[in-house]
């Protein structure tokens, strides 16, 4: 039985059935048929497109063609993954965001022209002999203003090797290490005593040259409050009670301001001149806390010192210590100790002066024997003889 004579007997359940059929057939064909509209024919890379990659600019180009009504540019990156940019209409460029190349990236174009697709694959690898790239890179921001970047020679690297390293902000400024620190006669490290120039996140590209071999490069992409090692807090006070201490300090100096929620500090609370293992445990605390710490005072009466250093609150990167800061008063058995010794030695001075007293006296003595006197009888009260 046909679908044309199920439809002529309405109400019965396979006139309904065959309704519902009819319905199906039709809205997939009209689902379908813009998606086959889209589908147009792919022609095969065949470097008609000419596509160029500048990896200073990270700009990638092509040959424009007419008729141009959609474009893509695609970056494959190793730890990235995909970073796509869409092309206007009549552009025949793109330019990706930095990111570090020197592990090799591949990039692809797609326009659609006169209803048919054009692609063009490039990879982009990194130039010169494997292992001569400078290896071991590192960049630390010290004191607000200072900077120093280090790295080691490439393993592979050949004897005369030269590296140089250049940075680069998010406005494509771009210039060259000033002060370059050596080994043999080798960059090895660069000392920045300017960092103006320098953006959130800062683009830093160590490049290198050799008589013998080409020299790969290497690059990093770093956000630079993550690099960064604060000082010590200042102005560190303690105040105590009868019960507990208070200590405030005020937010250390940084590159550029930050809130007090970025920060978190370690407190070390020891007492004073404590050079046993015994040493309590650090304490850490937040900067939303207002930067100030309450905690019970001490149970023993004796000094004590606090240090305090900075981190950042994502990251447990910490600076130096502070210098210490003593609070409280010296222990009353401490006192009777250095009492008993300072009565012990005005003791020992005293006896050793007494005894240098007497055998100087001594000595006088046989020297200087006492002269002998003429008896005086009338005036020494002797009895008086009235026959005399």
């Amino acid at each position: 039985m046909g679908i044309a004579e199920l439809l002529r007997r309405p109400g019965s359940p396979a006139s309904l059935l065959a309704v519902a059929v009819l319905l199906t057939m039709v809205l997939n064909s009209a689902w379908l048929l813009p998606q086959e509209q889209q589908d147009l024919p792919t022609v095969r890379p065949n470097s008609s497109l000419n596509v160029k990659f500048d990896p200073k600019t990270t700009r990638l180009t092509w040959d424009c063609k007419e008729n141009t009504t959609y474009g893509e540019c695609v970056l494959i990156h190793k730890e990235k993954g995909l970073i796509k940019k869409k092309v206007k209409d009549s552009e025949c460029h793109c330019t990706f965001p930095d990111c570090s190349l020197h592990g090799g990236v591949t990039l692809t174009v797609q326009i659609n022209v006169n209803q048919r697709r054009l692609s063009e694959r490039l990879v982009y690898s990194n130039p010169g002999r494997e292992g001569t790239a400078a290896r071991n890179f590192s960049c630390v921001i010290y004191d607000a203003d200072f900077m120093n970047c280090s790295w080691a020679k490439g393993r592979a690297a050949p004897d005369d090797v030269q590296y140089f390293l250049y940075t680069r902000s998010k406005k494509r400024i771009e210039r060259e290490c000033p002060h370059y620190l050596k080994d043999s006669g080798t960059h090895v490290g660069c000392h920045l005593r300017d960092l103006l120039g320098l953006t959130s996140y800062s683009y830093f590209l160590v490049n290198g040259s050799s008589q013998e071999t080409g020299i790969q490069f290497f690059d990093s992409l770093l956000l630079l409050k993550e690099i960064e090692r604060y000082n010590a807090p200042d102005n560190i006070t303690v105040h105590c009670n009868e019960s507990h201490c208070l200590v405030r300090w005020e937010q250390p100096r940084t590159r550029q301001p930050r809130s007090n929620r970025e920060f978190q500090y370690q407190l070390d609370v020891q007492r004073w001149h404590d050079t046993s293992s015994n040493r309590g445990q650090l304490i850490v605390v937040f900067g939303d806390s207002g930067n100030r710490y309450n905690f019970p005072k001490p149970g023993s009466k004796a000094k004590h010192t606090v240090k305090i250093r900075t981190a950042d609150a994502r990251k447990a990167h910490w600076g130096a210590w502070s210098q210490p800061v003593e609070f409280g008063s010296e222990e009353p058995e401490s006192s009777l100790v250095h009492v008993y010794i300072l009565v012990v030695l005005g003791t020992l001075v005293c006896g050793l002066t007494l005894s240098c007293l007497f055998k100087r006296f001594v000595r006088t003595h046989r020297l200087f024997p006492p002269v002998p006197q003429i008896k005086d009888k009338l005036n020494d009260n002797h009895p008086v003889d009235h026959e005399v």
